[in-house]
């Protein structure tokens, strides 16, 4: 015969054995998941977009030292421009908005133009602080994204110390950049996730035919669903929602990502029905 003692450790192991059973079988929470994932993006790419920031400031501080111009900083643009396969080339601009120095040697035909007229080149020279700029078109004949740090002189004689000089940049294509960080953590996932800025124009896509379709493409059109949430999006810095798109009901949940001011916002996305 067992003693009280016995039955009663008895009676506690079954207990415990039956919620770890029930625990494994219960499914995870779809949302709670989801969530998981977006926390995991949000950290992702404020990790490599501040990375990309670091290592442009450090090739600042030794243009500010060294100048915008020579050999010496042709080497340093092209060790930046190598740090990640995103970037299309890294520049040195004047005060003026000239390009001074570009690399890779591939995107040298940009020295020389001025991008003195793009609201984003006029903020930096205006504010001398860093930024991120929305997606614009380039003068290396495309439509990026760049990050700009100011440089200011160490002082040379000529030059007083703390003068601004210019700026450095890096340009980057933004769906690249967002491919290797959203790749490795979705794999394997049932959702899909899209990247909007604050216009509502798609940065990244899961599927890559709407990588940089602005909300009012036509594609968007028969879909008003769609362009009512993504319209919350672009005004909320995080949020949940559902929208009909193509024959499916989806559910996203978003939040905000951003450099200097500069907005992304990162949707998980799940079908529903």
């Amino acid at each position: 015969m067992k003693s009280p003692v016995q039955t009663i450790v008895i009676t506690i192991t079954c207990l415990f054995i039956g919620v770890v059973i029930g625990s494994l079988m219960t499914p995870v929470n779809e949302t709670d998941d989801a969530a998981s994932y977006l926390i995991q993006l949000q950290s992702d790419i404020t990790e490599d977009l501040q990375r990309l920031d670091t290592d442009l400031a450090l090739a600042a501080y030794a243009f500010g030292e060294i100048g915008l111009e020579g050999e010496t900083t042709r080497e340093i643009l092209l060790s930046l421009s190598q740090r990640h396969p995103a970037i299309i080339d890294c520049t040195t601009v004047s005060p003026d908005g000239i390009i001074l120095a570009a690399e890779p040697p591939a995107y040298h035909t940009a020295e020389g133009v001025d991008v003195s007229h793009q609201q984003a080149t006029r903020h930096i020279l205006t504010t001398k602080r860093p930024m991120m700029s929305g997606i614009i078109p380039v003068a290396e004949g495309m439509e990026a994204v760049f990050i700009g740090a100011p440089v200011f002189s160490h002082g040379d004689g000529t030059t007083p110390e703390g003068q601004f000089i210019g700026f450095s940049s890096i340009v980057f294509h933004p769906d690249v950049f967002l491919e290797g960080i959203v790749r490795p953590v979705m794999a394997d996932t049932p959702y899909t996730v899209t990247i909007v800025d604050t216009d509502g124009r798609v940065l990244y896509d899961t599927d890559p035919d709407q990588i940089g379709l602005p909300l009012d493409d036509p594609a968007y059109t028969p879909f008003p669903e769609l362009i009512a949430l993504v319209t919350r999006v672009t005004e909320e810095r995080q949020g949940k929602g559902t929208y009909s798109f193509r024959g499916e009901t989806k559910e996203a949940i978003w939040t905000t990502v951003g450099l200097h001011g500069e907005e992304w916002r990162v949707a998980v996305v799940r079908v529903v029905g």
